[in-house]
């Protein structure tokens, strides 16, 4: 044991003599201490242009009004009045009806300008701001659709208008009554009536998510923002709950049978959003900014230390044999596999070093960047319970199952260097192996879920969906939207088995590492 320790000792200090070694520390270090300013930077630029682009108040409102009424001067112009009759059961109605002597392209624009005086003259902008919540905001898109869709139907001549055309004319009249109540009184209860009479989306949310939301915020106070984290929260929440009644699961744009572990892993879900939506623990803008950050930081920093440790695994043995300086270990009184311990565990003990350097870093960087607070904790369910686990006993278990992906490409990199004794081709193979890692996805993609990818070994490094099934629910960017820097949303192989192939292909690269080197005469 004395022995393989001092030259584990030998080996870590020709290890930190290495200026490559140092150089990649060195970039790792400058992207977890850059890359959560540049990511900060960037998103509120980004949020600005955002809020810029949707606001909606009195001033925007009229110079809107101003620009339609110098191209339509006066409005009465256009507009004929008449009573016409219809006979309905036998019964005589007549209506005191409006033509409109405007072509199809105009009638748009004199809807909108119809809207803005009408607005402008009675709406309570100081009670009720247009870009305030996203009742007023969903109300105002309603009411210039149901405007628009009046003033269609008043550009039918009067003699060709029929019974069709007056029970039209009702419904469309009926439903801008609630638009009106919706916007002008900030009503939600004619917002739901409203959905429920369009019986279709239409740009707005479904009827059971605004039922949902008026449950929770019945005088719809909360800001667009907040409204809209919450539908989406509730419609998640709705699809979680139609996939259990169905029975099926959504991977790759398809439906796949929900097996026991997924249908278990799903009811949780339900009740961590439902432990988030009654607590108020949904992710807001600062821990969706603050987790994306040390995500994207976190991945950028371990890409720089993948590259050093393959540079380390790879020419591990390799390096030593051009410059001679193995052939003093080999003729020393002390076997081989002492050697080849020492070694292996110099090269994890550095793995681990880069791997809780960047934990660190980022985690750091991230607080005096964002704020402790953007940090969330992470939720999980336990005896049928929601569980609540400290955002930095999470950190540790997540880096730990991210780098197994680290552990797989050393002991390549390694075992190739054992077996070639060529730092070109153990690096250049291994950093192959590195850029190819996302090609489980694009087989995916292009065949389907296919049993000869569940084989590929990286199929089965990404373990994060299954040890953290609820990354997403604390605003964890998944594969389809951070691309490298984000993480699979779904495991389609069962953990037990993923467990199982690592376990055996890491045992077969060290066992034809161990022997390439044991058994190979050292020239």
């Amino acid at each position: 044991m004395s022995k393989i320790l001092a030259l584990y000792t030998n080996e870590m200090i020709k290890l930190s003599r290495k200026l490559s070694v140092w150089i990649l520390i060195a970039l790792m270090t400058t992207s977890c201490i850059l890359v959560p300013f540049l990511t900060k930077r960037m998103y509120q630029a980004n949020l600005s242009y955002s809020d810029e682009s949707e606001s909606l108040d009195k001033t925007q409102l009229t110079k809107i009004r101003d620009s339609l009424r110098e191209s339509f001067g006066d409005q009465n112009q256009y507009v004929q009045h008449d009573t016409i009759r219809f006979t309905i059961q036998n019964e005589i109605i007549e209506l005191f009806a409006t033509y409109l002597s405007l072509d199809e392209d105009d009638v748009y624009s004199y809807a909108s300008y119809i809207c803005m005086n009408t607005i402008l003259d009675n709406y309570n902008f100081d009670k009720y701001p247009l870009n305030g919540s996203l009742l007023a905001d969903h109300a105002y898109t309603l009411y210039m659709d149901e405007t628009s869709n009046l003033c269609f139907m008043n550009t039918i001549p009067f003699s060709e208008r029929d019974n069709a055309w007056y029970d039209e004319y009702i419904d469309t009249t009926e439903r801008l009554d609630l638009a009106n109540a919706a916007l002008f009184s900030h009503d939600m209860d004619a917002m739901i009536k409203l959905v429920a009479r369009k019986n279709e989306n239409n740009g707005t949310f479904s009827l059971s998510i605004w039922k949902d939301l008026a449950a929770i915020d019945p005088e719809g106070r909360l800001s667009i923002k907040e409204s809209r984290r919450l539908a989406e929260a509730l419609i998640q929440r709705e699809k979680y709950r139609k996939n259990l009644e169905m029975g099926v699961d959504s991977y790759n744009y398809s439906y796949i049978p929900l097996t026991s572990a997924r249908r278990a892993q799903i009811e949780d879900s339900l009740l961590i959003l439902d432990y988030q939506i009654t607590h108020d623990k949904l992710p807001n803008e600062t821990t969706e900014l603050g987790v994306a950050t040390k995500q994207v930081t976190h991945r950028a920093a371990r890409f720089f230390l993948v590259i050093m440790m393959i540079i380390i695994a790879g020419s591990s043995i390799s390096q030593e044999l051009a410059t001679g300086s193995i052939k003093s270990l080999i003729i020393a009184p002390v076997k081989r596999w002492k050697i080849f311990t020492a070694k292996l565990l110099s090269i994890f003990t550095w793995g681990l070093f880069g791997s809780i350097l960047i934990t660190f870093l980022s985690t750091l960087s991230t607080m005096i960047c964002i704020g402790s607070s953007s940090l969330p904790p992470y939720y999980y369910v336990s005896g049928g319970a929601v569980k609540v686990m400290p955002h930095l006993l999470f950190t540790l278990l997540y880096f730990l199952v991210d780098n197994i992906s680290l552990f797989i490409y050393i002991l390549t990199a390694f075992m190739i260097s054992c077996l070639t004794r060529n730092t070109g081709i153990s690096v250049g193979v291994s950093a192959g192996l590195l850029l190819g890692a996302s090609i489980s996805t694009t087989l995916n993609s292009m065949f389907g879920h296919q049993l000869w990818i569940d084989f590929l070994p990286f199929s089965n490094m990404d373990l994060l969906s299954n040890v953290f099934p609820h990354l997403g629910l604390i605003g964890y960017l998944d594969s389809d939207m951070a691309g490298l820097f984000g993480v699979a949303d779904y495991h389609a192989i069962p953990f037990s088995f993923s467990v199982t192939y690592l376990i055996v292909l890491s045992l077969i690269l060290l066992l034809i590492a161990y022997d390439g080197f044991v058994r190979r005469d050292i020239q």
